[in-house]
């Protein structure tokens, strides 16, 4: 018997495993190379050549290798080609289906492709299988996050946090996730996680002010019918008083109870000028917590008589006595917290050497720097900024602030927010910097952006910058662009050039300018972001076409406009206002006080229903109350209106930026986003339901000359 015989099937050699496992080690240390590249367009082409060589390579060798197929399809999904990663992906788990890290990365490239369902399913097969091989418990509450189930997102991102404190991620977007969670009932333990969570640093902690509102509701028992617990309890709650100090509150209920405590506060100091060691923390919170909301709570005239006799006896005291800061400190906390103490006949002193000095060691060091030196460096900062207008095109003077013939409503705009810049923002949290070109095929993946390869940074504008939060969030967040912002308001850029300071950000260029006066300036633009301004300019259409000519023909727009079906409680209002702010002109010289006007509304005085203004965030901070329904101009949109004006500047509409609620809504009437991204269907699906675009509609478009080359 010939115990000899050729066989037909290939064994690997253990040689060829050896240069097989070497390639990939090769490969998976050239790609992590191109990850870490500060910008998406220094990848090194050569390093991805051999990367990918390197990992076809050892497939040659080893067909059915898992690693080399994971790296394969991580590499692919790293350069833009999501559907070939998942043809290599799902060679891996046919091959090995238990594979945690393969089922990581298919989770990853169905991110990319969309396909939320699936990738859920990924990431939690990859987690039951280890939870230490991959991050697959993070990108499982991500996906959560994306999808709209944010209790699971939140539950999943309190465990992350236990172990994973550090990580600016996983804390970031845990406070995401909260601010969509309301606590049902009072809990110790939830308590005791938030007031950790407050003592996080860059985080935007308003992100957890719905989630604390509704625990101080169930903690404290406030609600229409009931009396909250005494005085000295809520004094010394934690929960509040570090709340106090980090956001400013937007909640009817809770601003019944601050007015009240700040009016116990304010008899009980008037009679001694002294605050008990206890309540004082509770007196600088609330003085914080005024600074926030801009003195928006009202005051009556009791109060007001009280104040007005306080801020005398104080001024007396510091022109004609020897004393101390600490003698008159309580006082002054009290004014703090109902007036804005720049305001005050007290700026002056407060401003001197000698309270300067004294700050050091006193509780009131916060609170003046804010209201004094703060507001001092802004309005200085305001007075240097450039400016740009068409005067500026014939003597190349970016500093020269000949205002010329302005336009009568940019003007009163102007105005406004120069008493009111709009919004005083504290944090713009955390994003992994990216690529803006990456982010935006992200959102519209049949993008054609191949007339942007090369470029190293592109061009950007935002057009209305206001306090700057857009621009700075725009310069941290993506690392491949250079940033113009403008603003008619000096005092809003003066807030945004120091915030852009206290955040590191280099790579802005503030002017103030009116985008009417704009159009001429030397630079064309990829992309012009332009939120929330359009709509309060006399004529939105004309604003549009300044802008229009300062859009490079390749470039992309991105435009943000109030919605007429969402804003029908605002428009009716405004008009109420209108009619009564004209009568009471005529009767008594004056405009309507918009601090009692407000008040009216959370107090029901009002006739009608304002319930969706009462319940607006911004309905509880001044700048914002004003923007929200006291602006000095306003239009509203409707789908067919903004395909009108897109058409009568030449502009092509790209696709809607919805939030994940009108995601929903759309697929639910209309169908999948993708294909379908028009104004037509949402035209349809606002139709259903009016409230979906309550935060504007938000959208980009392009150039129609170029609609064959995009």
């Amino acid at each position: 018997m010939n115990l000899l015989h050729a066989s037909n099937t290939k064994t690997t050699r253990r040689i060829d495993l050896d240069s097989y496992t070497l390639l990939v080690q090769e490969a998976s240390r050239d790609f992590a190379k191109l990850q870490s590249a500060e910008h998406a367009t220094d990848i090194n082409e050569g390093l991805l050549e051999t990367a990918l060589y390197k990992v076809k390579q050892a497939l040659d060798i080893n067909p059915s290798g898992i690693k080399g197929l994971n790296l394969y399809a991580r590499i692919e999904l790293f350069v833009g080609n999501p559907h070939k990663a998942q043809s290599i992906i799902d060679r891996a788990l046919s091959t090995k289906p238990d594979s945690s890290t393969a089922l990581y990365s298919a989770g990853h490239i169905a991110l990319a492709l969309g396909q939320l369902t699936l990738a859920e399913k990924h990431f939690s097969a990859s987690l039951k299988i280890s939870k230490v091989a991959t991050r697959s418990a993070s990108s499982l509450a991500y996906t959560y996050l994306e999808q709209g189930k944010y209790v699971e997102a939140f539950q999943l991102y309190q465990e992350l946090i236990k172990t994973q404190e550090n990580d600016p991620h996983i804390r970031n977007k845990l406070f995401e996730s909260a601010s969509h969670i309301n606590a049902d009932f009072y809990s110790p333990e939830l308590e005791a996680n938030v007031l950790r969570y407050l003592n996080f640093e860059n985080v935007d902690h308003s992100l957890l002010r719905n989630l604390i509102t509704t625990l101080l509701h169930h903690k404290l028992k406030i609600n229409e019918a009931s009396t909250p617990l005494e005085f000295d309890q809520i004094a010394s709650d934690l929960l509040l008083l570090n709340s106090l100090k980090r956001f400013h509150f937007c909640d009817a209920l809770l601003e019944r109870l601050f007015i009240s405590l700040r009016q116990t506060l304010l008899f009980n100091t008037v009679q001694d000028m002294t605050i008990p060691s206890i309540h004082l923390e509770l007196a600088h919170d609330m003085a914080v917590q005024a600074q926030l909301n801009e003195y928006v709570w009202p005051v009556t005239q009791n109060e007001q008589e009280i104040i007005s006799g306080l801020e005398t006896l104080l001024l007396q005291v510091t022109e004609q006595t020897e004393w101390k800061l600490d003698d008159i400190a309580p006082a002054i906390l009290i004014l703090a917290q109902y007036k804005d103490l720049s305001q005050t006949k007290l700026a002056e002193i407060l401003a001197s050497k000698h309270v300067t000095q004294a700050l050091k060691n006193s509780y009131l060091a916060d609170i003046i720097d804010y209201a004094i030196n703060n507001r001092d460096k802004e309005i200085q900062l305001a007075k240097k900024l450039p400016y740009w207008s068409h005067t500026n095109r014939s003597n190349k003077n970016l500093n020269n602030k000949n205002r010329g013939n302005r336009n009568s409503v940019s003007l009163k705009v102007q105005a406004q927010y120069e008493e009111n810049p709009y919004p005083r923002w504290k944090d713009i949290g955390f994003n992994t910097a990216s690529s803006y070109q990456q982010a935006l095929l992200k959102n519209f993946p049949h993008l054609n952006l191949s007339h942007w390869q090369g470029k190293k940074k592109l061009n950007v504008l935002v057009a209305g910058c206001g306090t700057g939060r857009q621009a700075i969030r725009l310069a941290s967040y993506f690392n491949d662009l250079n940033i113009i912002a403008i603003d008619l308001s000096s005092r809003s850029l003066a807030y945004a050039k120091q915030q852009a300071s206290k955040y590191n950000v280099e790579n802005i260029q503030f002017i103030q300018a009116d985008i009417l006066e704009f159009s001429d300036f030397p630079i064309l633009f990829d992309v012009i972001e332009c939120s929330g301004v359009l709509h309060h300019m006399e004529n939105p259409e004309q604003g549009l076409q300044s802008l229009q000519h300062l859009l490079s023909p390749t470039g992309v727009m991105k435009i943000a406009l109030y919605s007429e079906a969402a804003r029908k409680q605002v428009i009716t209002f405004r008009k109420l206002i209108a009619q009564s702010n004209l009568q009471s002109e005529k009767n008594e010289g004056k405009a309507l006080d918009q601090r009692l006007l407000r008040q009216a509304l959370l107090m029901n005085q009002i006739p009608g229903d304002w319930n969706e203004i009462v319940n607006s965030n911004d309905f509880y901070s001044m700048s914002n109350c004003r923007d929200l329904i006291f602006h000095a101009q306003e239009h509203q949109f409707t789908a067919t209106k903004i395909s009108n004006l897109l058409a009568n500047n030449k502009l092509d509409f790209i696709g809607m930026l919805p939030t994940t609620s009108a995601h929903q809504a759309f697929e639910s009437t209309i169908g999948k986003l993708k294909g379908n991204n028009t104004l037509e269907n949402w035209d349809t699906v606002e139709q259903d339901d009016e409230s979906i675009f309550a935060g504007m509609y938000q959208f980009y478009c392009r150039k129609q000359s170029n609609i064959e080359i995009l």
